[in-house]
C-alpha cells in the first residue's frame, strides 16, 4: 500500500477528448478533464461556474431552427443584435428587444426574401449604417439603420455595373467594317459599309422575331452578330443578339430569348452597336487586335479598351474580325448571387456564386456597387478566378493582413507585396493549405488568426501568417477536443474585456444543442474548452460586442418555444428574470415549469410556475435582488489519477482517495464526489440569511471506496457562485 499527493492547480487544457485518457505523457494531461460541463475556465487556470441566461423575449412559433443572429455596431454607443427567422428581422439593444419597428404595429422587420432554405448559410458584413446580405438564391440586400433605434430598412442592392461572362460564348462574323481610332489604350471603334433595319414584325416567340416582309437584309446570316431592340408595341425596351437568319421566311433568331415575345405590333431596329454590348470583345482574325467593348456611344460606335494591340488603324473589313458574345451579368435570379462578402482596403468583395463558384470580384475604390472593370486602372473593379487542380467553391472571405479565401477545399490568400494595393494588373491568388471550410458556419478572427470549421465539421482550424516562412499556416485548436464539435451549426466570439479574462470562442452544436466553449489566450498558449448546456437547446449564438446573445429552443408546458436569451455574469439560473425590491415576478414564460429561486443571495423553495397570472411569488416579505429560472449543474471531473513514479505506473492497483483539498475563490456552494461542503459557519445571525462568499480551502475527508481510475467529481446542486482554482488530493493504492 503507497499514499500519494496528487495535486491539480491549473485546469487551462479543459476538457480532454476521450481517448486521451491514456497519454500522461502530454503536458496536457496535467491541466486536463474528464469533464467541464457548464463551467468556463479561467485564463489563471480556474474552473467558474458559467454565466447564466436572461430571458429576453420569444419569436414567432415560425421560428424553427432557421435563424441567425447578426451583430450590428452603429455606433460605440448603439450596438444592435440582428435576429433573422424566415421572412422576419428582430433587433435587440442592451439586452431588451426594440419594438414598433418604423413607427408600426409590428415588432419585426419583413425581409420576406431571407426564407429558411436561405438561413442556414447565409452571409454578411457590415459597414457604417448598412448590413450587407447574401446568399447564392438571394439577390444581395442591405440592411440599413435609420435615425432611431427603430428605424430600419431592407432593400435590394441596385448595382450600378455587374460583371459579365461568357457563361454560352459563341463567336459570330458581322457583315460590316470597324474603324479602331488607335492601335492601344482607350479607343473608339466605329463601324462603317453597314446595312440596317427598321420597321414592325410580322410576329414572334420565345427566341425568334420574323421581320418586315420587305426588310433590307436579303441574305441568309447576314446581321448575325448585331443588335436588335424592340423600339415600341409588345415587349419594348428589350436588346438580344441576332443569332441566326433566314431571308427567305425573315425569321430572326435572337440571344437570350425574350423576357416577352414580341408580336405584330413590335416595332424593332437592328443596329450594329448597343448598349447590350458593353463588355463584349471585338477580335481580329488575324491575332493582332482585341478589345473590349466599355461603353456604348452611338448604334455605329463604341468605346473601347484594348487588350491586344491592333497592327494599324485601318478599317478591319468583314470576314477579317469577329464579334465575341455570349456575355451575361454574373449575378441574376438565373445565374444565382454572391455566396460571401467582405469590405477590404476601400473595395466590396464578393466570393463565388453558383455559376461562378471559384471567382473572387472586387468593386472599384470607394464605388461599392460598381464593379465595372473599365480601361484597368488601379481604382477599376477587379476579377480573380481560383487556379487549383481541384473544384474549390468560395464559402467566404475575411478581410485581415491580407484578403483570404477559404473554399471547400483549400485556403487562398492575395499577396499584396510592399503593402501595394490590390489592382487588377496585380491581384492574384495563392493557395495556403488544404482543409476546406464547411459552409454555412461564419469564420472568426482571435488575435490575427482566423479560425474556421474544416469541410467536415469535426475540426476547427486555425489559418495564421507566419513572418518566419512568410506564408500562411493552419493547425488544429481542436486537436484535443475533437469530441466537443459533434455538428458544428455556428460560431462565434466574445473579445476580452478586461486583463483577467481571455477571448471566449462558442460553437453551437446543431445535434444535442450544446456550446463548446473555448477560452482562449494566445500570448499564453491557453486553449481552454468545456461543454455548455441547458434545459433544451441552443440553437444560433451571436456577439454584439460585450453581449453575448443565444436562440434557444425549449419544451415548455409541452410546447415547443423559441426564446432569445442573453448570457449575464451575475445570473446564476437560465432563462432567468432578474430584478430588485419585488414581491412577486410574472413568469409566464416558463409556464408549468419548476423554478429555482436566489432572493438576496438565499435559496428559496422551488415553485412550479402556475398558469393565468403566471405569477411566482417569493417566500420572503422583502429583498433589494431576485432571480428566477431554470437550474443548471456545473461539474468538473479530474482525469485518472497516474503520477509519474520512479517505481513505474499506478495502473491496475485500487485507489482510495481519502483528502480533498479544494482552493476556492468567491464561492458559496460545492459538491466533492456528491458530498456537500459545509460553507456556513456558526454565529449569531447566520441562520436564513445568505451564505458568505468564501475564498480559501475546504478540506473533505472521510472519502470512502476505492476505484482502478481515482477520479474526483466537483459540482454544485443549488444556483449559487463557484470558482474551483486547483484541488489536491490525497490517495492511496493497492492491490
Amino acid at each position: 500500500m503507497s499514499r500519494i499527493i496528487q495535486i491539480q492547480n491549473d485546469f487551462t487544457s479543459g476538457e480532454l477528448d476521450p481517448k486521451l485518457r491514456a497519454r500522461t505523457d502530454i503536458d496536457q494531461y496535467s491541466s486536463g478533464l474528464t469533464t467541464a460541463r457548464n463551467v468556463s475556465i479561467q485564463p489563471q487556470g480556474g474552473a467558474k461556474r458559467r454565466d447564466g441566461t436572461k430571458f429576453v423575449a420569444e419569436l414567432d412559433s415560425g421560428a424553427g431552427t432557421a435563424v441567425r443572429m447578426v451583430p450590428f455596431e452603429f455606433s460605440v454607443s448603439d450596438s444592435y443584435m440582428l435576429v433573422f427567422t424566415p421572412g422576419k428581422m428582430y433587433v435587440f439593444k442592451d439586452g431588451a428587444q426594440i419594438t414598433a419597428i418604423n413607427g408600426g404595429g409590428s415588432n419585426f422587420l419583413a425581409v420576406a426574401a431571407v426564407t429558411a432554405s436561405i438561413l442556414p448559410q447565409m452571409n454578411w458584413v457590415q459597414s457604417a449604417d448598412t448590413v450587407i446580405v447574401v446568399h447564392e438564391d438571394l439577390e444581395p440586400i442591405k440592411i440599413v439603420r435609420g435615425s432611431t433605434d427603430a428605424d430600419w430598412t431592407a432593400s435590394t442592392i441596385d448595382f450600378d455595373h455587374i460583371p459579365k461572362h461568357a457563361f454560352e460564348y459563341d463567336v459570330h462574323s458581322p457583315q460590316f467594317t470597324i474603324t479602331p481610332s488607335s492601335t492601344v489604350g482607350n479607343i473608339t471603334i466605329t463601324a462603317s459599309a453597314i446595312t440596317t433595319d427598321t420597321g414592325t414584325a410580322q410576329g414572334g416567340g420565345a427566341n425568334t422575331i420574323t421581320l418586315k416582309s420587305s426588310s433590307s437584309f436579303t441574305l441568309d446570316d447576314e446581321p448575325n452578330g448585331m443588335f436588335i431592340e424592340i423600339t415600341g408595341g409588345t415587349g419594348s425596351g428589350q436588346k438580344r443578339h441576332v443569332e441566326d437568319y433566314v431571308a427567305s421566311s425573315k425569321l430572326l433568331t435572337v440571344y437570350p430569348a425574350w423576357d416577352t415575345a414580341p408580336n405584330g405590333t413590335s416595332q424593332y431596329k437592328i443596329t450594329a452597336f448597343s448598349t447590350a454590348a458593353v463588355d463584349e470583345y471585338a477580335v481580329a482574325d488575324n491575332g493582332f487586335g482585341r478589345a473590349r467593348y466599355v461603353e456604348y456611344v452611338s448604334d455605329t460606335e463604341m468605346k473601347a479598351y484594348v487588350e491586344i494591340p491592333f497592327f494599324d488603324t485601318t478599317g478591319i473589313t468583314k470576314g477579317d474580325w469577329n464579334s465575341e458574345h455570349g456575355y451575361e451579368a454574373v449575378w441574376s435570379s438565373t445565374r444565382g448571387w454572391p455566396r460571401s462578402v467582405t469590405f477590404h482596403e476601400g473595395r466590396l468583395y464578393f466570393g463565388g456564386s453558383k455559376s461562378r463558384p471559384s471567382t473572387l470580384w472586387g468593386s472599384r475604390v470607394s464605388d461599392f456597387f460598381n464593379f465595372d472593370p473599365g480601361e484597368a486602372l488601379d481604382d477599376a473593379g477587379v476579377e480573380a478566378t481560383l487556379d487549383t487542380g481541384t473544384f474549390n467553391a468560395i464559402v467566404d472571405i475575411y478581410s485581415g493582413r491580407h484578403l483570404q479565401v477559404f473554399t471547400t477545399g483549400a485556403e487562398f490568400y492575395v499577396p499584396q507585396a510592399l503593402d501595394e494595393p490590390i489592382t487588377p494588373t496585380n491581384m492574384i491568388v495563392k493557395q495556403q493549405t488544404g482543409f476546406g471550410m464547411k459552409p454555412g458556419i461564419r469564420l472568426q478572427n482571435v488575435d490575427g488568426s482566423t479560425l474556421f470549421i474544416q469541410r467536415q465539421g469535426k475540426a476547427l482550424q486555425e489559418f495564421i501568417y507566419s513572418d518566419t516562412v512568410q506564408a500562411y499556416t493552419s493547425a488544429k485548436i481542436s486537436l484535443l477536443s475533437s469530441h466537443l464539435l459533434k455538428t458544428p451549426g455556428e460560431m462565434a466570439v466574445r473579445k476580452a474585456t478586461g486583463t483577467d479574462e481571455g477571448d471566449r470562442l462558442l460553437i453551437v452544436n446543431d445535434d444535442d444543442g450544446s456550446i463548446a466553449c473555448y477560452t482562449l489566450l494566445r500570448s499564453q498558449n491557453v486553449i481552454a474548452p468545456s461543454e455548455w448546456t441547458t434545459g433544451g437547446n441552443f440553437l444560433n449564438i451571436g456577439v454584439d460586442v460585450d453581449d453575448i446573445y443565444t436562440v434557444v429552443k425549449r419544451t415548455v408546458n409541452s410546447i415547443d418555444v423559441y426564446y432569445v436569451e442573453l448570457f449575464d455574469a451575475d445570473t446564476l439560473l437560465d432563462s432567468a428574470k432578474t430584478g430588485g425590491a419585488a414581491a412577486s415576478v410574472t413568469m409566464d414564460h416558463l409556464e408549468g415549469e419548476t423554478v429555482k429561486i436566489v432572493r438576496d443571495g438565499i435559496i428559496e423553495p422551488d415553485q412550479v410556475v402556475p398558469a393565468t397570472p403566471f405569477t411566482v411569488t417569493f417566500a420572503t416579505a422583502a429583498g433589494t435582488s431576485y432571480q428566477v429560472g431554470l437550474n443548471f449543474t456545473p461539474e468538473v471531473k479530474t482525469l485518472p489519477v497516474e503520477p509519474r513514479l520512479s517505481s513505474g505506473s499506478l495502473k491496475g492497483f485500487k485507489k482510495r482517495i481519502f483528502e480533498v483539498n479544494a482552493e476556492l475563490f468567491e464561492t458559496q456552494s460545492l459538491t466533492i464526489d456528491g458530498k456537500l461542503v459545509p460553507f456556513r459557519q456558526f454565529g449569531s445571525g447566520v441562520l436564513g440569511g445568505a451564505v458568505p462568499e468564501y475564498t480559501g480551502i475546504k478540506t473533505l475527508h472521510s472519502m470512502l471506496g476505492y476505484t482502478y481510475d481515482g477520479q474526483i467529481t466537483i459540482g454544485q446542486e443549488v444556483p449559487l457562485k463557484m470558482t474551483l482554482l486547483g484541488i489536491d488530493y490525497k490517495v492511496s493504492a493497492g492491490q
